[in-house]
């Protein structure tokens, strides 16, 4: 064990260490790089960082808008950043003593692209890499950056900061890993936060001194206008963290790796989440819809549900959306609990009709349980948008009957309904990149937008058109028979496709101008609708709000224990 006069003899000889600009009054620039401003967690992480050293800058870099009409029309995802945009970010981060990105795999192109250029213009910058793709891959992310933070950040990020303030040896922070030289040193992971520790953290960054970048305009101060056309009229947040599934294509398989009580269900009280939002609400008052991303949604307790929607109809009172549902935890009284609250849409993910093609998702929800998830919410179809159910194409593992049992089962599915159509892509690191790689199967990385390059198949062709028409009988057999997976050789049907998806596109905004909601679609039009107070007149008339003293759903808890409103089906690990 070293002793003191010789642990700072280390210290002061290492140029790693001493490079730096080390004192109280330093400067860290945080910057999130996605197509979007909807992200979640960098906002949470550069709130608690500002709550902790006020010199901090938070920018905004949307590679592009991944909600932008024209952009879904054209299959175009992320638009890569010229050379002048890479200077004039990286020269505003390379301003900061410390300079800290957040990005998901998608965009870390772009990240070391800016990082680079970094480099170039101040050697004396201390570049950390965070978010989804650094926890993920932190391999690759550890290659340009000095720093790599592998789990939650925020109480890691206070240890390295107060560490590095201090001129005391930071490569000590856990879970971060640190590049000298030629040589990476891997710290440990911090325990997951506790639901105490989560209910203690400031309020989200929301307009609160933030810049965001704008092609050919440079940094802004960020604005309304800024979220009317990236947010339209939602608000995006996460109330809780962990999934109980282990699905091979899903970047949580490594946060599981990192730490299996990723499984579980960790939340901030009801009462946390509502003053988010009415926070949110008081800076933008033209939120008509919250929209949240949490992965599991409906496997929180029935109890905390039922609180969250006391407050949420007493304090809010705007239309909700829940975005990760898991067919396993729909059950119809937390369906009809959260009509009664707000809820106007739900996202659940399927994937695909073969029970084969689940196994190797590893996803657990046999299909008679997504069939039944689906009735449930038909029968609430007039109170609610279109339900849109997860689909995966494109998976050169799928055998014919594979194929054609994702399209009986669209065919199948109680109306109305949508779909989001992802073609698959292989996250790295993931169970499934190995999966693929130890079968010599080559696709497209997750680099490459999802929501584009779909095979002109007829297969693909008919899970678009099924989401507007249901194809007469006689008609459906005739082209079932054209159903082919995509490994074979076969037809491309580009103007069916074409055609299949534009009316798709056109039926989702139907679908959600029905009940003028303006999560997915942004612009000017849904705010001046919110202005002139068409929005509120729409919904107060002309939309059907559910109440529980109206409808009892009719559960039999003997015959289905989970439907019991006092079980907790919260998953255990």
């Amino acid at each position: 064990m070293l002793n003191i006069e010789e642990k700072n003899s280390q210290l002061t000889n290492n140029p790693f260490l001493t490079k730096w600009k080390r004192d109280p009054n330093l400067e860290i620039r945080l910057a999130c790089v996605e197509d979007g401003l909807d992200n979640t967690g960098f906002r949470k992480i550069s709130a608690y960082i500002k709550s902790i050293h006020t010199n901090t800058k938070i920018a905004y870099i949307p590679t592009s808008n991944y909600r932008n009409i024209i952009g879904q029309l054209t299959e175009r995802g992320g638009v890569t950043f010229g050379d002048k945009d890479i200077y004039n970010v990286a020269k505003y981060m390379s301003e900061g003593d410390i300079a800290a990105f957040s990005s998901m795999t998608q965009s870390s192109f772009t990240v070391y692209k800016i990082i680079d250029q970094v480099r170039k213009l101040n050697p004396n910058t201390f570049i950390i890499w965070g978010g989804i793709h650094a926890i993920i891959q932190p391999e690759d992310a550890i290659k340009y950056a000095d720093a790599v933070c592998t789990g939650e950040g925020e109480f890691a990020f206070e240890t390295f900061l107060n560490l590095f303030k201090n001129g005391e040896d930071f490569t000590t922070a856990p879970s971060f890993w640190f590049k000298i030289d030629n040589n990476i040193i891997k710290n440990r992971n911090l325990p997951l936060m506790t639901p105490k520790e989560m209910d203690e953290l400031p309020p989200l960054t929301y307009e609160d001194g933030e810049i965001v970048y704008q092609r050919g305009k440079g940094f802004r101060e960020i604005n309304i206008k800024n979220f009317i056309d990236y947010t339209g009229l939602a608000y995006g947040t996460v109330w809780s963290i962990g999934c109980p599934l282990h699905c091979t294509y899903c970047g949580n398989t490594k946060f599981i790796e990192y730490d299996k009580g990723y499984r579980r269900i960790r939340h901030s009280s009801p009462e946390i989440i509502i003053e988010e939002i009415s926070r949110a609400i008081s800076k933008q008052p033209h939120l008509s819809v919250v929209n949240f991303y949490d992965d599991s949604y409906l496997a929180l307790p029935y109890e905390q549900l039922e609180e969250f929607c006391k407050l949420y109809k007493k304090k809010i009172n705007i239309p909700f959306a829940i975005y990760g549902v898991i067919p396993t935890y729909v059950r119809e009284d937390k369906i009809a609990l959260l009509l009664d609250a707000g809820l106007n849409r739900i996202r659940m993910g399927i994937q695909s009709g073969s029970e084969n093609i689940l196994e190797f998702y590893k996803r657990p929800t046999k299909l008679k349980r997504i069939k039944e998830a689906t009735v449930i919410f038909n029968k609430y179809k007039k109170y609610m948008v279109a339900p849109a159910y997860d689909i995966i194409i494109d998976n050169p593992i799928e055998t014919q009957e594979d194929t054609l049992a994702t399209v009986d089962l669209i065919y199948e599915m109680p109306r109305p309904f949508t779909l989001n159509v992802y073609s698959l892509r292989v996250i790295p690191n993931t169970d499934m990149a190995k999966q693929l790689e130890d079968r010599g199967v080559d696709i497209p990385s997750i680099t490459k937008y999802y929501g584009s390059g779909y095979h002109r198949t007829m297969a693909n062709s008919l899970i678009f058109a099924l989401t507007f028409w249901k194809i007469p009988k006689w008609l459906y057999k005739i082209l079932r028979k054209k159903v082919y997976p995509i490994q074979m050789k076969q037809p491309h049907y580009s103007i069916l496709f074409t055609l299949a998806r534009t009316g798709y596109m056109l039926k989702r905004a139907y679908d959600h101008l029905r009940f003028l909601d303006f999560s997915i679609l942004p612009g000017k039009v849904g705010y001046y609708l919110w202005k002139f107070k068409i929005i509120s007149l729409w919904q107060k008339f002309f939309t059907k709000r559910f109440h529980l003293t109206d409808i009892s759903p009719k559960v039999d808890p003997k015959a289905d224990p989970k439907a019991d409103p006092k079980a907790d089906v919260s998953p255990k690990v």
